[in-house]
């Protein structure tokens, strides 16, 4: 049985659990139905929803993904990315469409502490409430710089955090970035950006993230990772192959 190091929701990690993929809506694609662990302040990191893109281009990070989620006990839905701009705007009206006061929104490759739950409740204890968007992860390497709105020495508001790997937002957000953005040949993390700079959303980042995109075979060999995006103190991903593998303890 594996036994959790840092911040486990029981004791013990939970038995090992079956994906079961059906059809998403009209799309054609299947994807991995997740069972409800739990209230929102903990499967679902505080957030009323966590999404999550799934690149269909990368069929192997769909049920590593799900088999992560399930090992930290935490419920999403995944949607396909089947457009760069079009599958992000997608999910904003769909915030809006269901009313979720938020919604934290993960790429399918990324990675994140294994103590994610209780380094998102401190995140939420010290997040002003007229966020719209925040991000506990991002790529910004002048992030840290900014003022800090609270007792957390390392949230700030956001300066250029880029990426969109790992960002919440909130419904205010969500009608903000879809009365505002539209299709155009800018990619939609700039024409996000863009509202911050017009004063039309208020963002907050973390100094040192808590997701991180997984490196790229290429990138690991080179030990290089984009600007701002730290290692993890201890990745949830590293122990997901302990936990696959017989649940050794460690």
């Amino acid at each position: 049985v594996l036994i959790w190091s840092a911040d486990p929701p029981t004791k013990e990690a939970p038995a090992k659990e079956s994906v079961h993929l059906r059809p998403y809506k009209d799309t054609g694609h299947r994807m991995p139905v997740l069972p409800i662990y739990g209230p929102s302040a903990t499967a679902q990191l505080g957030f009323a929803h966590i999404y999550v893109l799934h690149d269909p281009s990368h069929p192997t990070r769909l049920l590593r993904m799900a088999h992560l989620l399930q090992l930290l006990q935490l419920t999403a839905e995944f949607v396909p990315a089947t457009d760069p701009f079009l599958s992000r705007m997608s999910i904003y009206r769909d915030i809006r469409q269901h009313s979720y006061a938020s919604a934290l929104i993960l790429d399918d490759s990324v990675d994140m502490e294994l103590n994610i739950r209780s380094l998102m409740r401190v995140a939420h204890e010290n997040l002003p409430g007229d966020w719209d968007m925040f991000f506990p992860g991002h790529c910004g390497a002048f992030e840290g710089t900014q003022d800090q709105p609270s007792g957390m020495a390392a949230l700030r508001m956001a300066n250029m955090p880029i990426c969109l790997h790992a960002h919440a937002v909130s419904l205010k957000g969500a009608h903000q970035i879809v009365k505002h953005v539209k299709p155009s040949q800018e990619i939609i993390e700039m024409a996000i950006m863009r509202l911050k700079e017009r004063g039309l959303l208020r963002m907050y980042s973390l100094d040192v993230p808590v997701f991180t995109p997984r490196p790229s075979t290429e990138e690991l060999r080179k030990q290089d990772r984009p600007a701002g995006n730290k290692r993890l103190e201890i990745s949830a991903l590293s122990h997901l192959s302990l936990w696959q593998n017989g649940g050794k303890r460690f």
